[in-house]
């Protein structure tokens, strides 16, 4: 978000801009004044936005320009606009980020990236928007941040506290109980002020509440080892003779007959849960809604239903091994991975993956051993050897780039989630990709693995480099396809460069993962292009709210010393 905001402040045409908390408090100001010497500019407009009942949106003109006024889930965009030229710009801008933070997930993200880049007295206020969004991720951010508190701003230090405090008593984490004990014990010598008895307060209701989470906690451990929770009641199964096919269902619909209809689903439900036919039972369920969707009862029963054969179907193994990552996810979440996977086992010396393909599947390691190597300078280095309860090709999935090493079996059986299946999941589980991805930090990169060796496999600099380059989209017989782009130039090297693009979606900038293009280099406009023809090998999301990605090409044809040199410091 504050990448997005700096972006539109650098602007020559933006005079001002402001983001302000629900609470009428700064999260963001692009000026150089102190916070405090603006604070009666921030009191003035949040004095506007109640004035006129908290509007979507409004733009008021001044002597030599406009203000634009635009509602998103974080607080108000307020930007000050010299002229109207970039008026529709500024708005569209501010339309598109209202859309992105319109999903709780996205907005839970944006706000724990301005966390630690916030000062001491915004911070508070970050936490306080983050709090009605609280969970595991939210907490696994504020736990380490209330360990650091001997070095908050003393000016900022009781504010902070106890927004902490309050935050972590809705993150259903029990590992926040040991930090909150600890304010606790801080503060057991008789306070002093109303501040020290209201940040003891809050840690003391916080342990409260998360001691009332913990037979939560409790089931899905218990859910993890295997030991599921019977139903008290469950309705005796029909008889399997009263089974009828879908044309006898849609009959008696017709003849006005829907109890028996209904009957009769459930039982195709039941029937084909117990036969691990999911997709089936699913399509029926769905069915039954649209029967009749106030059958509460029945749509309700035939969830459960599903829910537990698909739980039953996990094996103790897969739930020992998968353990921690049933943690991160809900139950529900865990079950609908599971069954979005498909298991394959590789033979020893078997390769899963190579350097420089493109395979936009994640690898669950869950028997045997996988081996990661790289290749530098014709030589093979041994990055690591994967065991069970390991995850791969985290960076490949969710960061659009080809691999950058290879993996070989050592005997392996694995669980393959392809990023389709992952997708298809996102309408009943909108958390899990974010959940999952966050649980993959925890496993070394195949980047850092190769870093750790001392070795490159570059074979050429990379420099840093500045100006505009356009580019044109190649068919398979190396011609112009006329279809093109213009972006900023990044870095480049004799082997290839890398440059930034607008896309309107993520999807659209997926599409140019190992593509062919043809890259016309200037840097300055007073010589001519330096023109290459190459393949993306990576696509990396650089600014998420503005939706800018930095494609990574290499070339076919490498560039000598002078071609670089010519692109970086332009001769006249």
């Amino acid at each position: 978000m504050n990448a997005f905001l700096n972006k539109i402040s650098q602007l020559d045409s933006i005079r001002d801009v402001i983001l302000l908390s629900h609470q009428g408090e700064p999260l963001f100001y692009n000026r150089q004044k102190p916070w405090e010497d603006a604070a009666e500019h921030f009191s003035h407009w949040d004095t506007i936005i109640k004035g006129l009942d908290k509007p979507q949106s409004a733009d008021f003109l001044f002597d030599r320009g406009r203000y634009y006024l635009h509602h998103t889930p974080i607080g108000y965009l307020i930007i000050a606009i010299h002229g109207n030229t970039s008026f529709q710009k500024v708005k569209t801008a501010c339309v598109n980020v209202q859309k992105k933070l319109s999903d709780p997930e996205v907005c839970k993200r944006v706000l724990l990236k301005m966390l630690p880049a916030a000062d001491d007295m915004q911070k508070p206020l970050i936490i306080q928007e983050l709090t009605p969004m609280a969970d595991g991720e939210v907490a696994r951010v504020l736990i380490p941040l209330l360990k650091k508190r001997s070095h908050f701003q003393p000016e900022a230090r009781d504010s902070l506290l106890l927004h902490i405090c309050r935050a972590l008593g809705y993150c259903s984490t029990t590992e926040a109980i040991e930090p909150l004990n600890g304010i606790v014990n801080d503060y057991d010598k008789p306070v002093t002020n109303n501040h020290e008895t209201a940040i003891k307060e809050a840690a003391q209701v916080a342990i409260a509440q998360l001691d009332l989470d913990d037979p939560y906690i409790k089931k899905k451990i218990d859910q993890t080892v295997g030991q599921r929770i019977t139903p008290k009641t469950v309705p005796p199964p029909l008889k399997k003779d009263r089974l009828k096919d879908t044309n006898h269902i849609d009959e008696l619909l017709k003849n006005n007959t829907k109890d028996e209809a209904i009957s009769l689903i459930m039982q195709a439900i039941e029937t084909a849960a117990l036969k691990k036919q999911f997709k089936k039972a699913e399509k029926l369920r769905d069915k039954l809604i649209r029967i009749d969707s106030m059958a509460l009862t029945e749509i309700i029963r035939a969830a459960e239903i599903i829910e537990e054969e698909k739980s039953a179907a996990i094996s103790n193994d897969h739930l020992t091994t998968w353990q921690d990552l049933a943690l991160a996810l809900s139950s529900e979440e865990f079950t609908s991975l599971y069954h979005a996977m498909t298991l394959k086992t590789y033979a020893s010396g078997e390769m899963i993956a190579r350097q420089g393909e493109h395979l936009s599947t994640l690898f669950f390691v869950n028997r045997g051993r996988v081996q990661l190597y790289a290749v530098s300078q014709g030589r093979e280095v041994p990055l690591k050897t994967l065991s069970p309860g390991e995850i791969m090709g985290a960076g490949t999935f969710f960061e659009i780039s080809v691999w950058t090493v290879n993996a070989k079996s050592m005997g392996a059986e694995l669980s393959l989630l392809h990023h389709k299946n992952l997708k298809s999941l996102k309408e009943a589980h909108p958390a899990l990709e974010s959940k999952l991805s966050e649980f993959c930090t925890k496993f070394q990169s195949s980047n850092t693995l190769f870093k750790d060796t001392k070795r490159t496999r570059r074979t050429s600099e990379r420099k840093k480099l500045s100006g505009r380059t356009t580019i044109a989209l190649l068919d398979k017989q190396g011609k112009t396809t006329g279809m093109g782009a213009k972006g900023d130039l990044l870095d480049i090297s004799k082997g290839g460069v890398s440059f930034c693009l607008h896309f309107s979606k993520k999807e659209a900038a997926n599409t140019f993962l190992g593509k062919a293009i043809r890259v016309s280099i200037r840097s300055d406009i007073s010589i001519p292009s330096l023109i290459r023809d190459g393949k993306v090998v990576a696509v990396r999301c650089q600014d998420f709210i503005g939706n800018e990605y930095s494609l990574h090409v290499k070339f076919d044809t490498s560039m000598t010393a002078s071609e670089v040199q010519r692109a970086i410091q332009p001769t006249k």
